[in-house]
């Protein structure tokens, strides 16, 4: 006759088995234990927190700015330079950068020799390190590594190596724009050059004279009328060209000034360094669910076991 199986047999079974059961539970907790001090690595955490910086509070219009806007000057960047740094952070050429510097195929015991190395090494790279927004939206970096200093080490050659890059883009922009008023500055002073030598020319062909009159003009005569019109008109461009060959100047000094401003783009919150305990693995947690693996696994064998032998009973 066929046994009706239900929570009181189970609970029976179970009981019968319980000393196997707690057995096997308790030596799977000190194999863990054992496995977690003697064979599992330990990783301890580094990690930097920072802003990036508005870089407008390095611009030349910034710093020579003598007008009240009545505006708030925002000190710290907004998501947009958030998202820029976490693109660069997370970039591969920081990656490869920081793998080479700190000869992390060596450290991660990678041989060259067998196939797809430097993705197993990137794997490994990317298993350990992260690169996110917190949710006061500042930037976090953080790694896990086996070496507490080698770790601390990583994040803040990360987050120096991003604050290059980051500045790089805009002091490129910033050279390029500079480059460009010097070209204009040399054309310009060429202009004037022209006007001062067609002036000259004018002056000694035709006797024109010059003198000052009101304060802020000029007088030009001459016996030729129609020489000394051409000669104010050309007077009047080169005194524009001066002003514009000066504004040009000025700009360009500005400029010079702004791009030897050499200030980080990001504010250090929290810098890097040396963690003074381990991270993982939390060897309570891993004994705990390896025991709790173990009962569950038990029980389903226990119950297995027994089925399969009232089955051949049967039979």
């Amino acid at each position: 006759m066929d046994k009706e199986f239900n929570l009181i047999t189970a609970l029976r079974i179970v009981l019968k088995w319980k000393k196997p059961i707690l057995v096997l539970i308790i030596v799977s907790g000190i194999a863990a234990a054992l496995f977690s001090v003697f064979v599992m690595d330990e990783y301890f955490l580094s990690s930097s927190t920072f802003y990036p910086s508005n870089q407008y509070v390095s611009d030349r219009s910034m710093i020579f700015n003598s007008q009240n806007t009545g505006g708030q000057i925002e000190y710290f960047g907004g998501k947009g330079d958030v998202n820029r740094i976490l693109t660069i952070a997370n970039s591969e050429p920081i990656i490869d950068y920081i793998i080479d510097s700190f000869k992390l195929v060596e450290h991660y015991k990678i041989d060259r020799t067998v196939a797809y190395w430097k993705t197993k090494v990137r794997k490994k790279f990317d298993k350990n390190y992260e690169a996110i927004k917190t949710e006061h939206d500042a930037v976090d970096i953080s790694i896990f590594d086996t070496d507490p200093k080698l770790a601390a080490a990583i994040v803040n050659a990360v987050v120096e190596k991003v604050d290059e890059e980051n500045k790089s883009h805009i002091n490129e922009t910033k050279k390029n724009l500079f480059n460009l008023i010097s070209n204009q500055i040399l054309e310009q002073q060429k202009n004037v050059n022209g006007y001062v030598d067609t002036l000259s020319m004018l002056a000694t062909l035709y006797k024109v004279k010059v003198s000052s009159g009101a304060p802020g003009t000029v007088i030009v005569e001459g016996t030729d009328v129609r020489a000394v019109q051409q000669y104010k008109a050309l007077l009047a461009k080169q005194e524009n060209a001066e002003k514009e060959l000066n504004n040009r100047i000025n700009i360009k000094e500005q400029m010079e000034v702004a791009m030897k401003s050499n200030t980080s783009s990001l504010f250090i919150v929290e810098k890097a360094t040396p963690a003074d305990r381990r991270e993982k693995p939390v060897r309570s947690l891993v004994v705990l669910i390896t025991m709790l693996f173990t009962a569950f696994v038990s029980l389903i064998g226990v119950l297995l076991i027994e089925q399969i032998r009232d089955l051949k009973a049967q039979l």
